[in-house]
């Protein structure tokens, strides 16, 4: 095992989180909140009659202040799960660790955001993170049920 490889399983090894699946978790996390953005805003182009149609950047906003919140949280809350399935341990530090990861992948959009769409996104972060831990929690009770 090479030094790199070494120090990073340590580093794993001591603080209990799989970072690399931390990692990847909270990307798939974001790929499934764009995923469910671009299908709701399609669905509602589908389903509206032309008439009554808002403009494309209004339903993206309005799908995106509506709908990314609640996606958000459920898929952290989802690949948490995922993380989670082979840990013995720390399962509730390793789904905060996804909350806060997807969170950090997102925060950049705060300051671009208008002033009164700042507050949803707090609001999102936060459902992030508590899904993350949540989802630690269920991952431990379903690893304590079959132990």
């Amino acid at each position: 095992m090479s030094t790199i490889e070494t120090r990073a399983s340590s580093t794993s090894e001591k603080s209990g989180i799989r970072w690399g699946r931390v990692f990847a978790a909270a990307v798939l996390s974001e790929a499934a909140v764009i995923a469910t953005l671009v299908a709701a805003s399609a669905v509602y182009s589908f389903t509206v009659p032309p008439g009554t149609k808002l403009a494309a950047r209004d339903i993206g906003e309005l799908v995106g202040y509506y709908v990314a919140p609640p996606a958000g949280a459920l898929a952290t809350f989802v690949v948490v799960l995922w993380v989670a399935r082979k840990l013995e341990s720390k399962f509730m530090i390793n789904g905060i660790a996804v909350g806060v990861v997807s969170v950090l992948l997102t925060v950049g959009f705060l300051p671009g955001a208008k002033p009164k769409d700042r507050p949803m996104y707090l609001v999102a972060f936060a459902l992030r993170i508590v899904a993350g831990y949540l989802g630690g929690w269920v991952a431990q009770q379903r690893r304590s049920r079959h132990s």
